[in-house]
């Protein structure tokens, strides 16, 4: 059967059966349409029963040599891949006999920390919010949340306002896959939005908790823009901050200040133990950075002490 046809009975598969995200669901969708490009261009087969596993391993040359992708982008599009002869297979009506895509191995990547904003710029940020934004009451309860709760972006633009309990102090945030998840509140943070919810003034019927200035529901654009240009005017923007390290910030603090990882991985929502786990490393580099200024492992410290062990045996000598 022709990729094509395939592909688009893998693209109902996902949406209707497996009920991927948008984002999961235009990922695959991006990959695998530049698959079948390569195929196309390069006169290579069009029917699903004659691709081979050199096939593919041709693709990821092409992606790493002629693209230059990533190691990280060439991980996803051999997940994408697999995923796709692995439907066609299972499904026996392709004519795959024998998947192509089994023998890839996977793609290793650098695993990088992530970036996050330290206990004092936290302080800093949220303090000065109130006296450099335009909305401060609205702008203040966002960054406030996002540095309490650990939530995603999406989480908090379709934050709906029966989501939020102030008087029992929690949030009901809709995480990936429709998972719902109850984190609790601190007074300060219920607080803050209490009081954007006394301004909160909808223009048309709409339960989004975040507005604009016009009334209408706050994007996930809209808030990371905000986000920008506040860390540029409050003096903690730094190349590569984003929105998204608050969230890091957040399940870091919360590491350091002793929370259980298993809590911290019911708070942010992760489906697997490992990925809560990577927040551990940051802690351990911290306590790594501490451990320097031993004395007995501290170089200047130990140059000090050579020369004068130098010093004293020329003298005696």
């Amino acid at each position: 059967m022709e990729l094509e046809k395939c592909l688009n009975d893998f693209l109902i598969y996902l949406d209707v059966e497996k009920g991927v995200s948008p984002h999961t669901f235009a990922a695959y969708r991006l990959d695998l349409r530049q698959f079948i490009l390569f195929l196309q261009e390069n006169n290579l087969p069009q029917n699903a029963a004659e691709v081979t596993v050199q096939h593919l391993r041709q693709f990821l040359m092409y992606l790493k040599k002629t693209r230059q992708n990533s190691a990280a982008s060439i991980k996803r599009k051999v997940a994408s891949l697999r995923s796709f002869f692995l439907f066609l297979h299972r499904e026996e009506t392709y004519g795959i006999v024998k998947n192509p895509a089994l023998p890839l191995l996977t793609i290793k990547t650098e695993k990088k920390l992530p970036q996050i904003l330290t206990l004092e710029e936290c302080r800093h940020f949220l303090s000065e919010i109130q006296k450099v934004s335009s909305t401060p009451a609205r702008d203040y309860a966002i960054f406030i949340l996002f540095l309490q709760s650990g939530c995603r972006l999406q989480e908090l633009s379709s934050l709906q306002t029966t989501s939020i309990n102030i008087q029992e102090q929690y949030v009901r945030f809709l995480g990936k896959g429709s998972k719902e998840r109850i984190v609790p509140l601190s007074p300060e943070t219920c607080q803050a939005l209490g009081k954007y919810t006394e301004i909160r003034k909808p223009a048309i019927p709409t339960d989004t908790f975040f507005l604009n200035l016009k009334g209408n529901p706050l994007s996930k654009r809209g808030i990371q823009f905000i986000f920008k240009e506040l860390a540029e005017k409050t003096g903690i923007y730094k190349p590569g901050l984003s929105i998204h390290k608050l969230r890091h910030t957040c399940l870091t603090l919360l590491l350091r200040g002793g929370a259980d990882l298993r809590a911290i991985q019911e708070i942010a929502g992760h489906a697997d133990i490992s990925t809560t786990q990577v927040y551990t490393h940051i802690v351990q580099d911290d306590i790594r950075k501490q451990m320097e200024k031993h004395p007995l492992f501290n170089k200047d410290h130990y140059s000090c002490i050579k020369q004068i062990f130098i010093c004293q045996t020329i003298e005696s000598g």
